[in-house]
């Protein structure tokens, strides 16, 4: 008499010999094992069509990446993976797998809307950015997109970069490079993390840019300005893109008697504009003041730091063990003469002065003091010492960690990466 099949099938985890006498344990086959069963490819037919390259074997991940959420859900996760990875050694590949733009079909539909700016710069406009936009579309009639910014550069001596150069359309057949260098456009040798450039005089180190304290600001921003040949210093010179506009016309346009007329004209048409259109504009004094109660430090670069301060406890900054005076003193170390003989000398004698300094800040961070070590990360960048890099970056990746700011993490590594001081910093020219 034939024995019946047991209805745990092979899954079954009875081993006496009672059982195993009395039932059958046949492997339980599927519908569709019964309708086909599946053939085992040999490695000849696996690897038939497949060349052996190292993007044939990725493909399957990034066919298996998460689609990309909203903002905030972004940046919680970009959070969570930072800390997870405090060192930052690989903050750029887990960056370049959030982008997802590796694929020429991804880049161009990413193209066709506003959600390139962040998804490549990280950040997001301001509504300023847009309606100033529309305004440079009317300067000339049926001039617009590239030709519109082509005209401002040629009249005004003004290059308008970075995410103007999306909406002007020049990223849509551009090839497509690392994610590093979208975060290095028009990225100046003394601009923090904080700084996005959207002006440029033409040939120069003058550019103007939002100010940001967090990335994801997009509300009531300034406008700085630095001349990067200059100094580190930035300036905060007004509180909407079109006082930044008429900032530059006053300030770094250098016109002749014939183009006196011109810029005058161009001057009422922005207030004619602004004024047809109803638009409520942010002043410089009113928003200055406001940041001014929440700046802890000055910093080199001027413009201070502002994080979150529990001022009943005194939680979130504690100044340096030295004073901006002393940490120069430290600093001019690197031009000592006799230090200064192409050896490592000076900045073994820096590091032996500054490591203090940097152990004190790290304890500050750990007992949760975040604002002390952005600081003095923020002051060796803008000491422009290329000797000091990897200080710098211990320095600011826990601490833009620690902030909730990850998108500061990987803007500050790429810069970096390749922080040059020539004035031509258009990723059109590295694109070639």
């Amino acid at each position: 008499m034939p024995k019946a099949d047991c209805k745990y099938w092979d899954k079954c985890y009875q081993r006496n010999d009672a059982h195993l006498e009395k039932y059958n344990h046949p492997e339980k086959q599927t519908e569709a094992t019964k309708m086909a069963p599946k053939r085992k490819a040999t490695d000849t037919e696996e690897h038939k069509d497949s060349p052996n390259t190292i993007d044939s074997m990725e493909t399957p991940e990034m066919d298996l990446e998460e689609p990309v959420g909203n903002y905030e859900s972004e940046t919680a996760k970009l959070q969570k993976e930072a800390m997870n990875n405090i060192a930052g050694k690989n903050f750029m590949e887990i960056l370049e797998k959030r982008i997802r733009l590796s694929v020429q079909q991804e880049y161009d539909s990413l193209c066709e809307s506003n959600e390139f700016i962040r998804h490549k710069f990280l950040v997001e406009m301001p509504e300023d950015f847009y309606e100033f936009w529309k305004f440079i579309n009317t300067l000339k009639k049926d001039t617009t997109k590239a030709a519109a910014l082509q005209h401002v550069e040629t009249v005004f001596q003004l290059e308008l970069v970075g995410p103007f150069e999306f909406l002007a359309g020049k990223f849509h057949k551009a090839k497509i490079g690392e994610p590093g260098d979208y975060l290095r456009h028009w990225r100046f040798y003394y601009d923090p993390p904080e700084f996005q450039t959207v002006f440029v005089r033409q040939g120069t180190g003058i550019h103007y840019g939002y100010w940001r304290d967090v990335p994801q600001d997009k509300e009531r921003l300034m406008l700085a300005r630095n001349d990067a040949t200059r100094s580190c210093e930035f300036q905060f010179v007004a509180g909407n893109i079109f006082d930044a506009f008429l900032h530059y016309l006053q300030h770094d346009y250098v016109g002749t008697p014939f183009t006196a007329a011109q810029v005058a004209a161009t001057k009422k048409a922005v207030k004619q504009y602004i004024s047809d259109n109803s638009l409520e504009m942010a002043q410089l004094d009113s928003l200055k003041n406001e940041r001014d109660k929440r700046v802890l430090a000055k910093t080199f670069h001027r413009a201070g730091i502002v994080v979150p301060y529990e001022r009943k406890t005194q939680q979130g900054y504690r100044p340096l063990m030295v004073s901006d005076a002393e940490l120069k003193k430290i600093l001019a170390l690197f031009e000592r003469k006799d230090l200064n003989d192409g050896s490592d000398n000076a900045k073994q004698a820096v590091l032996e002065k500054l490591q203090p300094v940097a152990n004190a800040a790290n304890i500050a961070m750990d007992e949760c003091d975040f604002g002390t070590a952005l600081e003095l990360g923020l002051d060796l960048f803008s000491s422009g010492h290329k000797e000091l890099h990897m200080l710098i970056s211990s320095l600011l990746v826990p601490a833009y960690s620690l902030l909730s700011r990850p998108q500061f993490i990987a803007i500050a590594k790429a810069h970096l990466d390749q922080r040059t001081k020539e004035i031509n910093l258009s990723i059109f020219e590295v694109l070639k």
